[in-house]
């Protein structure tokens, strides 16, 4: 059985080049360091939580991903698919790059010296199961407001504009709110009611720090429950300002967000709705969400 340090998986499609650039500057660190790696280059859109471990080869440290936020879940995919019980090293270089702020390592992993190291978080992981297929995440879920505006970034202004693009189809939006209808449910709740926005988080996703959520108390990435919230819709002004407080202040909504906290939650809805999970879009709802009984771990400086 052939024996190597790291596996590495860079999506060469991230950064506009950045990955491409950051990955000869990892393969030359490895080297003088004298650590052996394996590579996937990841050059067209591929499942990555997909692919089969090579059963022939044994991994000694860890799994380098190279990346967004949507190359981290996969990878985290990868690596629970394959029952790997090793820590991953997240070096950043997608668009927003929501999860590695989240964990604050934006600005951490310039040199790599983390992966010399023995630090290692664990996170919880969260499970989203849309009957058949399985996704795993570690930021959350989001519907309506949550989802649409992503929708419109990805589809209109992403590739030109970067993260800005985010702000500015997260103010197209705003502009028309609407309504959705959603039962969800789990052993301690069942709601019936009507939204303009859900979300489902297991970290805080920060973008520079304070955008898109701001700080919720009750939000802990290790505690084994995910955190739901959402804005009824009653009219259009009652559903903007609630938005609004929950983007902008957070604790501080007045009582227009409610909050529930449970080990899983299950929503669904008459209503044909799309869902983002860390900033992918996903499939639509039903779906049922959970937290993983193996924690996440990563590397960190």
């Amino acid at each position: 059985m052939k024996k190597y340090d790291f596996q590495i998986i860079a999506n060469l499609m991230a950064g506009k080049g950045e990955a491409k650039k950051k990955l000869e500057d990892l393969k030359d660190f490895l080297k003088k360091n004298k650590k052996t790696y394996l590579c996937l280059e990841v050059k067209e859109p591929t499942p990555i939580s997909q692919i089969p471990e090579d059963g022939k080869v044994h991994l000694k440290s860890g799994v380098i991903c190279i990346g967004g936020d949507g190359t981290v879940s996969e990878t985290v995919g990868y690596v629970l698919n394959n029952n790997i019980n090793l820590p991953i090293a997240i070096i950043p270089t997608g668009t927003a790059n929501i999860i590695a702020n989240s964990l604050n390592l934006t600005g951490q992993t310039e040199g790599f010296e983390l992966l010399l190291g023995d630090r290692v978080q664990e996170i919880d992981i969260g499970v989203a199961e849309y009957g058949e297929e399985k996704d795993y995440f570690l930021l959350g879920l989001g519907l309506g407001f949550e989802e649409k505006f992503l929708k419109l970034a990805k589809e209109k202004v992403k590739s030109k504009l970067g993260v800005l693009s985010y702000f500015l189809a997260a103010i197209a939006e705003l502009l028309s709110l609407r309504s959705i209808s959603l039962k969800i449910e789990n052993s301690e709740v069942q709601i019936k009611t009507q939204v303009c926005l859900l979300t489902v988080l297991n970290l805080h996703p920060k973008i520079f720090k304070l955008f898109p959520l701001s700080e919720h108390k009750d939000i802990n990435g290790s505690d084994g429950r995910l955190n739901l919230f959402f804005v009824e819709y009653k009219n259009y002004f009652y559903s903007l300002l609630g938005t609004l407080l929950f983007h902008v202040f957070g604790g501080m909504d007045f009582g227009l967000v409610k909050r529930y906290s449970g080990e899983s939650f299950f929503i669904q809805s008459p209503q044909v709705v799309g869902t983002q999970l860390d900033g992918e879009l996903r499939a639509p709802l039903p779906v049922k969400l959970s937290v993983n009984k193996q924690k996440g771990k990563f590397f960190i400086p």
